[in-house]
């Protein structure tokens, strides 16, 4: 991969872990997770910002490296074995589903997308489990190719949240171009592969897209359509600002800094944002696909509660 960052691996205590905050997202109530830091460089991310706190990786950075210039995903054998044990702990009637994966992508490099492969096959051979994979590599063609036979209990994703390959350039780093993702996206669903929509995060500048960003995941066709304004936990909002400046895109780097720090300029974007789409797949009879993820604020003026397709968290 060009520009890729040193690879660093550690060893993890846990296999599949309930994943209450998925869960109220209507994504999934566990996850399996191989790694802590991306080997992706997405600017809006907020993971970092939580797994700082996480030992092993206070103790990697205590080493003088920095989050942007390392990725850190566990040993596969560890994955593993971890996984097989906490089967056992699964009742083979639990049908709930396991994301892959709340703090990395779990295809971003061939042997990232080895280790998924290799756990997802464990999961649907010794449990009744489901899968939800997500991902922003077109890598994720293969983690399907090879698990064909398990496609009717695996939901694929791939992150869809801008119109324009010059804005995944510059905020979403050494991932997959996004027109390469909704090829991706487009290919799963050509053949015959369970997938959901994840339009996530739209900037303040693509509010307006709607009707372009529902045509990238073609919502007709999936098992549910998540979208997610900007996350304004930890720099998310600073460095993708920084990112788009950078870049020399100084108009949707404007509208961005309209919202900053302005908690009722965010709202007002979010509220763009959720009516745009709402209406869109109420036109289209989709209204029930749609999951508008709204984090609760005193500033939203109760805004989003009892709205259809609002997911109020």
């Amino acid at each position: 991969m060009e520009n890729s960052k040193q690879q660093l691996y550690y060893f993890g205590d846990t296999g599949i872990g309930e994943a209450k905050k998925f869960e109220k997202k209507l994504l999934a109530s566990y996850s399996v997770n191989i790694g802590n830091i991306c080997a992706f460089g997405c600017s809006y991310c907020y993971v970092p910002t939580v797994v700082a706190k996480i030992k092993v990786i206070r103790d990697i950075l205590a080493q003088g490296y920095k989050t942007e210039d390392i990725s850190c995903y566990r040993h596969q054998d560890n994955v593993l074995d971890c996984i097989f044990r906490d089967l056992d702990k699964i009742h083979r009637d639990d049908n709930g589903t396991v994301f892959f994966c709340t703090t990395c992508d779990p295809c971003a490099i061939p042997d990232h997308a080895d280790t998924t492969t290799k756990a997802i096959r464990l999961i649907m051979e010794r449990s009744n489990l489901q899968v939800r994979v997500l991902s922003k590599s077109i890598l994720i063609i293969q983690v399907a190719q090879e698990l064909q036979a398990y496609r009717d209990r695996i939901v694929y994703g791939l992150s869809t949240g801008t119109t324009l390959s010059v804005i995944s350039q510059a905020v979403e780093e050494r991932a997959s171009d996004i027109t390469e993702r909704v090829r991706a996206l487009h290919w799963l669903q050509n053949n015959g592969f369970r997938t959901f929509g994840m339009i996530c995060p739209v900037i303040p500048s693509e509010v307006d897209n709607v009707m372009q960003l529902l045509e990238q995941v073609r919502p007709e066709l999936c098992a549910g359509v998540w979208v997610e304004p900007l996350n304004i936990r930890g720099k998310s909002l600073v460095n993708t600002f920084n990112k788009l400046v950078a870049a020399g895109l100084e108009d949707h780097a404007v509208e961005l800094q309209r919202v900053m720090g302005n908690k009722r300029a965010l709202i007002e974007y979010s509220k763009r944002l959720f009516l745009g789409f709402q209406s869109e797949m109420q036109h289209r009879g989709l209204i029930d696909k749609m999951h508008y993820l709204h984090y609760r604020s005193k500033y939203d003026g109760g805004f989003f509660e009892g709205q259809p397709g609002a997911v109020i968290l």
